[in-house]
């Protein structure tokens, strides 16, 4: 319950603007630890790795570099933070061009429901309806969610955000109880 309540007016609780990232700790380790991976394997196949030596000794360096790469670039291409100001919401990526969206602008949140979860929201830009795509698994997904539904109560939801965002007669709902419960508290003293 607590929680819930906490979700309740989020904008107005935590202020505007407001940052939400992933954490910048293990986003730049990870990104130098697979950059130095790359640089040892390109060092092994020029320098150790000659005619005598074994298909394993050979295979291994691009087995690494094929791992460090991956690793490298969805650390660059995947969502870094996401910003939320009284006017839009900004997606920001390392190397990839922000996303900004209007508040006014969008008019779905839903759940694509592939192989990883993705949230998909939906909105107007230049008279044609543009996409975009985050996954789920960025930090206080909850809140995030929660925070764009609040500043956008004309969005459309699928049934699964309907179910994870706090609705107005929720809101409603959770702030009667929590006044009960404060009335009773109040006579049990």
């Amino acid at each position: 319950m607590e929680q819930l309540d906490n979700l309740i007016d989020i904008n107005k609780k935590r202020g505007l603007p407001r940052v939400y990232r992933f954490n910048q700790f293990i986003r730049w380790f990870t990104l130098i630890f697979g950059i130095a991976a790359i640089a040892y394997a390109i060092w092994m196949i020029f320098a150790r790795i000659d005619a005598d030596s074994s298909k394993f000794f050979k295979f291994v360096p691009f087995a690494i570099m094929f791992l460090a790469l991956n690793t490298v670039l969805k650390n660059l291409l995947y969502l870094n933070s996401i910003h939320f100001t009284t006017d839009s919401v900004i997606f920001r990526y390392i190397a990839r061009k922000s996303v900004m969206i209007p508040w006014n602008s969008l008019k779905k949140m839903e759940l694509n429901d592939s192989k990883r979860k993705w949230i998909r929201l939906k909105y107007k830009e230049n008279d044609s309806e543009k996409t975009f795509e985050f996954t789920m698994s960025f930090p206080n997904m909850l809140e995030i969610v929660n925070s764009i539904a609040e500043m956008c109560p004309q969005m459309e939801y699928d049934k699964f955000m309907e179910k994870v965002i706090i609705m107005p007669h929720e809101k409603e709902q959770i702030q009667k109880n929590k006044k009960k419960q404060q009335n009773v508290e109040i006579m049990d003293k």
